[in-house]
């Protein structure tokens, strides 16, 4: 089935999201040229990329690379995570209360619901790919 444009953009950014909180990070410092770098540079490196035309799309026409990561605010429609861009941190946030970070399967569970059939290891190497960059 073919993922609207929204839908990309969500998936990818509560897919990063999902990333982050697999490795540990609920939140990363707020620092806008060296979030562009290291998300696009990641990005550019992630072999699920292609999957995600309209991000491709975005990212070309000019969409600036922490407004991709993390587009999936509350407001959004998201099933697991979503971004809070407020303040000096980019924190991310889950929607069930329940939700476990260190459980292997409500990771698992988090990566089927978002779109685009990213295995969860696929969401965590575009996260550490970004860190690699961002910590440099």
């Amino acid at each position: 089935m073919t993922m609207t444009a929204t839908r990309q953009r969500n998936a990818v950014s509560e897919g990063a999201a999902l990333g982050f909180v697999a490795l540990g990070y609920d939140r990363i410092p707020f620092d806008k040229v060296r979030v562009d770098l290291a998300f696009r540079g990641a990005w550019r490196d992630w072999p699920y990329g292609s999957r995600f035309s309209q991000v491709n799309t975005d990212l070309w026409q000019g969409l600036d690379e922490v407004n991709a990561l993390t587009r999936a605010t509350e407001g959004k429609h998201t099933v697991s995570f979503y971004w809070d861009r407020g303040g000096r941190e980019l924190t991310i946030y889950w929607r069930q209360h329940d939700f476990d970070p260190h459980s292997a399967e409500d990771l698992a569970w988090a990566a089927e619901m978002i779109d685009g059939d990213v295995p969860l290891e696929g969401w965590k190497a575009l996260a550490q790919g970004f860190l690699d960059r961002y910590e440099r």
